[in-house]
């Protein structure tokens, strides 16, 4: 074998005294090999160096171990660290599980006729969603075609597809049940855009956790911010300080309560302002100058990214139905807060 020549299976072949076909059979995982042959072709791959040829195993499987990613065209989505955590997860996984990720952009009326091509084309085996709407036509037209595809967040045919998210609605149902617990009656919610199901959902879970506390929605000031979620956070803190009855305040994202705070300080602080936060933790941002200031409830996007590729990996790989991951959040709350509230069950099955 000459030096720097890459390692062919009929090299694999000739070591190992075996044909191509059986060969190739056991290295892209067919049933009919047996699990020992299939063990020795993995051992002597690796030992010589074989790489597998991308265009050549895509005749024999039919698949291209390509995902696609289209986002709509926004360049502030682009810079935007939340987006950044999930992707920093999805990377890291499609790199473990040698898959390549097709990330591209177009316009909102177009984004549909980009999956089509990818579809008709079969130039990628699945697709990741992410910023779902209640009927999302994304969802429905992967649905149509029965192509594998996972969603970052569930709009309310969750049934029907995979896809990996947290509790959103109970999440902010408990942070506003502790201020509510701790003697606030009137709670500003700095939101997300309500277009999309995350922020849809939380702004249900604080009304309701309002209601059930006997007190009225009109209670709750709710501001909203464009997507993506930052730099409104110290105009929307600034509108919700303008409301001296205001004396606790939950945010959407670690992103809008760091620039909230400096909103408050430059409104001279005011005391018992209770402040709780979604934590995506977000790795750019250090939260210890607020250590003992902000109750927060925390789930990592890094690791959502991860759980997006590994489920979608499953769904081209295993085949089958998609499967639904809701991944765990962790509260944090100040001293002093009485947070027995946070271990009682929400009333019903709510969302």
């Amino acid at each position: 074998m000459g030096e720097g020549r890459n390692v062919t299976i009929k090299d694999l072949a000739a070591e190992l005294g075996l044909s191509i076909t059986t060969i190739s059979r056991a290295l892209n995982g067919y049933s009919d090999v047996g699990e020992k042959t299939r063990k020795r072709v993995a051992e002597a791959a690796q030992h010589m160096g074989y790489r597998p040829n991308r265009n050549a195993q895509r005749l024999v499987t039919r698949r291209t171990h390509n995902i696609a990613w289209v986002q709509s065209d926004n360049d502030r989505k682009f810079v935007d660290p939340h987006f950044v955590e999930v992707m920093a997860g999805v990377l890291r996984g499609a790199r473990a599980g040698n898959y390549d990720v097709v990330l591209t952009s177009d316009t909102p009326e177009r984004e549909l006729a980009v999956y089509d091509r990818y579809v008709n084309d079969n130039s990628v085996d699945g697709f990741i969603l992410d910023l779902p709407r209640e009927g999302d036509q994304r969802i429905s037209y992967l649905l149509d075609v029965g192509r594998p595809f996972v969603v970052h967040g569930r709009d309310a045919r969750e049934a029907e597809y995979g896809w990996v998210d947290i509790d959103n609605y109970a999440n902010f149902y408990n942070l506003t049940r502790l201020m509510v617990a701790n003697g606030h009656r009137h709670i500003a919610f700095v939101n997300g855009d309500e277009h999309f199901t995350y922020a849809l959902y939380r702004r249900r879970g604080v009304i309701d956790a309002l209601i059930d506390g006997g007190l009225s929605p009109a209670n709750l000031k709710v501001l909203n911010s464009l997507h993506p979620m930052g730099e409104a956070g110290f105009k929307l803190t600034s509108l919700a300080l303008a409301d001296p009855r205001v004396t606790a305040i939950l945010y959407s994202s670690t992103m809008m309560a760091v620039e909230g705070h400096a909103a408050i300080v430059r409104a001279g602080g005011r005391r018992h302002l209770a402040i709780a936060t979604m934590d995506d933790e977000l790795h750019y941002i250090d939260l210890s100058p607020f250590a003992g200031q902000f109750s927060f409830v925390r789930s990592s996007l890094r690791d959502a990214g991860g759980a997006l590729i590994s489920e979608l990996i499953r769904q081209c790989e295993e085949g089958g139905p998609g499967k639904g991951h809701l991944l765990p959040s962790r509260f944090h709350v100040v001293a002093g807060m009485d947070a027995s509230v946070l271990g009682e069950p929400l009333p019903g099955n709510r969302r």
